[in-house]
């Protein structure tokens, strides 16, 4: 069998040395066999679509992102729609679809998820032109994107610095989603846009949302009172959330229009990084539109 050309694009703000790292366990544990491998550093935020926008000129077979849920997006959206081959090793803070899809954490381990080479096809999501892999949002998670984007700390604890300094200040608002010619209209303290089930660290939104199924799962967060902080937690964190009817309204569309119904410019993010405050979200699902690789652990949903 021919060898396939493979590029690994790392993001150096995922972790210092990651660079040499990469290169040093590659060496290692790459099936060089089946692959013909190169690294490529992204040197400023975008870099890496241009990265692999080239590697798809170049007919490259598989394009590789190494870093967190913004790096995935950046790399991913160049190669939706082609026949190239997407994969990740996640080495972010949050590694939200790292999660969703069982893919390790280790770097040694996600290699070998690569030598595998288990195929499948998953949905993306566009709103308002923009692409989505994972996760998007509007409200408060979008508003705590912002923050810890102008961050120099990463990792869970200042991310949860954030949330705990900005909770009891932050006001939910009135949101609606238009989709089939009807109006879902609620009080929420943010709205997510889920293609997969989790922000990250594990905290799933939309426990039962499925890149496969064709839909987004649409998110109505409503703000908990004190009291009911710990339970509300604990169901984000065992994935019980979307049981709790008090907490959470959820709807599947593959395609829907979502606004704040004073119309006021709302905090943005697409795949944990924030974008230009938006008063209105325009959000269409692209069906198996992406070439990935997953571990053979990660189960799929049928629905």
């Amino acid at each position: 069998m021919q060898k396939q050309k493979i590029i690994f694009i790392i993001n150096p703000r995922a972790g210092i040395g990651y660079y040499k790292k990469v290169n040093r366990l590659l060496k290692k544990h790459l099936n060089t066999s089946k692959y013909d491998y190169e690294l490529a550093l992204t040197q400023y935020r975008g870099h890496g679509y241009v990265l692999a926008m080239e590697a798809v000129k170049n007919a490259v077979a598989v394009v590789i992102a190494v870093g967190g849920d913004g790096t995935i997006n950046e790399i991913a959206r160049a190669l939706i729609g082609t026949d190239v081959v997407f994969g990740f090793i996640p080495t972010g803070s949050g590694n939200g679809l790292a999660h969703h899809l069982k893919m390790p954490i280790a770097i040694s381990k996600g290699i070998k998820v690569i030598n595998e080479r288990q195929i499948i096809q998953i949905d993306t999501l566009k709103i308002n032109k923009k692409t989505c892999v994972s996760i998007a949002g509007m409200g408060f998670d979008a508003y705590i994107a912002e923050l810890f984007d102008k961050s120099s700390r990463r990792g869970l604890f200042p991310y949860l610095n954030f949330v705990i300094r900005s909770f009891f200040s932050y006001q939910p608002r009135t949101y609606v989603v238009e989709a089939n010619g009807e109006k879902k209209e609620h009080t929420a303290l943010l709205v997510s846009i889920a293609n997969s089930s989790q922000w990250g660290f594990n905290v799933k939104i939309s426990p039962e949302a499925s890149v496969q199924d064709g839909y987004a799962d649409i998110c109505f967060a409503k703000k908990p009172p004190f009291f009911h902080l710990i339970p509300y937690a604990t169901e984000l964190l065992t994935g019980n959330i979307h049981r709790d009817k008090t907490a959470i309204a959820i709807y599947r569309f593959s395609k829907c229009v979502i606004y704040e119904k004073e119309s006021v410019n709302q905090p943005f993010h697409i795949d944990g990084d924030p974008m230009e405050r938006q008063a209105k979200l325009e959000m269409e699902v692209l069906p198996k539109s992406l070439k990935i690789i997953i571990p053979r652990k990660f189960k799929m949903v049928n629905k």
